[in-house]
């Protein structure tokens, strides 16, 4: 998070490209467990909603970044 003040703005296309240069840093380190992934998938069909497993991994990585950008925003001043 350090260096990246893009994905601490106020305007949200600055934030997305913050969340940009987060995935591309963090690479590997944002990457979920594969069953839990599939887990997803089984849970959200029994809600009714069709979601492939690349849906569930792409949700479950952007969640990680935005509890972690929520954390470090509250717990750096």
């Amino acid at each position: 998070m350090k260096g990246n003040k893009q994905i601490f703005s106020s305007i949200k296309d600055e934030r997305i490209k913050g969340y940009k240069k987060l995935f591309k840093t963090k690479g590997k380190e944002y990457d979920p467990p594969k069953n839990i992934a599939k887990d997803i998938v089984e849970a959200m069909k029994a809600q009714g909603h069709e979601v492939n497993f690349k849906q569930a991994v792409d949700y479950m990585k952007a969640s990680y970044a935005v509890f972690d950008r929520k954390y470090y925003e509250t717990t750096r001043r």
